[in-house]
């Protein structure tokens, strides 16, 4: 049943991606790809030997073979349809791959040839016309070799409204975000203050006191129910076992001691990146060229500019909130892969990627409803 879910969801995210497929399920696909064929080779190096018939319940097996049962042959075959179907889709991923990249270079040589045939191939002043603008050309420019022209700009003609924004969310793979996130570290890393350097250490160290903390506390949770349950000796009350929770208890979560803590070390880091960001923006907006100024509206800008401070808790969020979250889940599924056993640790596997994947899908979904509302906020401020 696992494994079914496992494949469903596989099989979700590639049909749910555009484009698909991705390296992520070439990844997948070459990983089980090898695993199968260990397998198979395993069971023929076993089965086509004499060997003994596998029974429930008794180690040592059942009735002595001297070559493959029906089950064991079924078995075989299944597990060569497996590999069949793996090599066929590696094999549809490099073709895709292949059509992708050729349709991507001959977009490019469209692009490219579009422009050569619409560039400018007419010099700015006139053949005939005098070093100093004269008007006798043919076609008329004033003396600093600009063409008379009246009314809108020309680039400006047709083109949509300064704050249009896109409508839907666009479609990124995880590396795209994993560089859209390192692009944002310098102004996460406070490089130009030592002790901001120290704090900054000091929260990481207290995030990863968090992570341990909610491993201790379920732990101490089972010390105190086997305790009461009379596991390992008489039934007695574990006051020192429940204190000793207590203390957990007040130092975990986001509203424990050690939250508390991070989050007010936290706020001068998080001063200097809104600095440092909205320094970046300032000098950004002001080294653009004319024609974005013209093309913009002076309210739509500033209310860019002034959205500076998402950035900053987005960086915080995935800082403290995102990355902790899973490690957690990571930890979680090898300490019940250690503690318990293989089944117990695949099933929490399972749900937790079902949880992730639903969770990305609805976060999808409310960011295309953000982004209309952000969309008309910026129409208010240009209108402004």
């Amino acid at each position: 049943m696992a494994a079914f879910f496992i494949y469903l969801l596989i099989l979700i995210s590639l049909i749910d991606t555009t484009p698909a497929p991705t390296s992520a399920h070439l990844a997948t696909w070459s990983i089980a790809l090898v695993m199968e064929l260990m397998l198979l080779a395993s069971a023929l190096a076993v089965t086509t030997n004499k060997h003994r018939e596998p029974k429930y319940g008794s180690p040592p097996g059942g009735k002595l073979r001297y070559k493959m049962t029906r089950w064991e042959i079924a078995d075989t075959i299944i597990g060569s349809t497996r590999i069949l179907l793996l090599l066929a889709l590696i094999t549809f991923y490099s073709v895709f791959v292949c059509i992708r990249r050729y349709e991507r270079k001959q977009a490019k040589k469209r692009a490219a040839t579009m422009v050569d045939a619409s560039s400018e191939t007419t010099g700015l002043l006139s053949r005939n016309g005098a070093a100093n603008g004269s008007m006798n050309g043919p076609t008329q420019v004033n003396g600093y070799g600009s063409a008379a022209t009246g009314g809108k700009h020309k680039h400006t003609e047709g083109a949509p409204a300064g704050w249009e924004r896109p409508t839907t969310m666009p479609a990124r793979s995880w590396w795209e975000y994993l560089r859209g996130y390192s692009f944002l570290m310098p102004y996460l890393w406070p490089s130009k203050d030592f002790t901001l350097k120290v704090v900054f250490v000091i929260c990481i160290a207290l995030v990863i006191a968090q992570r341990v903390l909610n491993l201790l506390v379920p732990t101490q949770i089972g010390k105190i129910t086997d305790i009461l349950a009379g596991e390992n000796g008489p039934v007695r009350t574990p006051w020192i076992e429940i204190c000793v929770l207590i203390a957990y208890k007040f130092l975990q979560g986001s509203n424990g001691l050690l939250g508390a803590a991070r989050s007010n070390l936290w706020i001068p880091i998080s001063q200097y990146s809104y600095r440092e960001i909205s320094v970046a923006s300032f000098e950004h907006v002001h080294s653009l060229s004319l024609d974005f100024h013209l093309g913009k509206k002076t309210g739509e800008v500033l209310s860019a500019l002034g959205k500076g401070s998402s950035i900053n808790t987005f960086l915080e969020q995935v800082t403290f909130q995102m990355l902790p979250m899973m490690v957690d889940l990571i930890v979680a599924i090898g300490y019940f892969l250690v503690l318990f056993d293989a089944y117990y640790a695949l099933v929490v596997a399972v749900v937790t990627f079902w949880y992730i994947y639903i969770t990305i899908r609805l976060a999808q979904w409310r960011a295309d409803i953000r982004r209309v509302m952000v969309n008309a906020d910026r129409e208010e401020d240009a209108v402004k």
